[in-house]
């Protein structure tokens, strides 16, 4: 806890997950009638083939670009943001490459576009999760803000792609890590801090 004159602070780190509210541009493929965000908001059921919302493709360069829900939480400060993806590919032998840019959607881009690949692998019942760098400030060296966070955008990016199956693309979202400071109380009794 952190202290100041006679009010002790409780420092709380907290967790929220901002999930996709809007569509931006897409030229993924959708698996049913909607917008690439709604495809994309809830996320998988754990089996791809119940899963039937999703984005697919099988073509390097298709992208989207998605917005998020507005942070509405009361915080001290911003600790970091990261971005998550869910995706997956049927088939032995195929494999693909996912590269997210995390954008500003008032004055261009946070971070620039990183990737990670997902090997050849045999078939699977399951989407695999795509876990990006945490980064703690907006730019390399400022704070984030509350206008920082309620500006992202996520544009995400089918990289590379080998096999002749088509890439599932089901969930995205940003996880903002907060700290939430709490005051307590300290009674004074005659002039003595108990």
């Amino acid at each position: 806890s952190l202290r100041c004159g006679n009010t002790r602070f409780s420092v709380l780190m907290a967790t929220i997950n901002l999930v996709p509210n809007g569509s931006i541009s897409n030229d993924w493929t959708l698996s049913a009638f909607g917008a690439a965000h709604s495809m994309l908001a809830s996320d998988h059921t754990g089996n791809t083939g119940s899963a039937h919302n999703h984005l697919y493709d099988n073509t390097a360069g298709t992208k989207c670009v998605i917005e998020f829900e507005d942070f509405s939480e009361s915080f001290s400060s911003i600790d970091s943001v990261q971005a998550v993806t869910r995706s997956h590919v049927p088939g032995r032998g195929n494999s693909f490459q996912i590269g997210v840019t995390i954008l500003d959607g008032s004055s261009g881009t946070f971070y620039s576009q990183e990737t990670i690949s997902q090997g050849a692998n045999a078939p699977s019942s399951g989407y695999r999760t795509q876990t990006f760098t945490s980064r703690t400030t907006s730019d390399g060296s400022s704070a984030w803000t509350n206008t920082n966070i309620n500006n992202l955008r996520m544009e995400i990016e089918l990289t590379a792609v080998g096999g002749g199956n088509n890439k599932q693309f089901c969930h995205c979202y940003f996880i903002v890590t907060y700290t939430e400071p709490v005051a307590t109380d300290n009674s004074v009794f005659f002039g003595t801090n108990f």
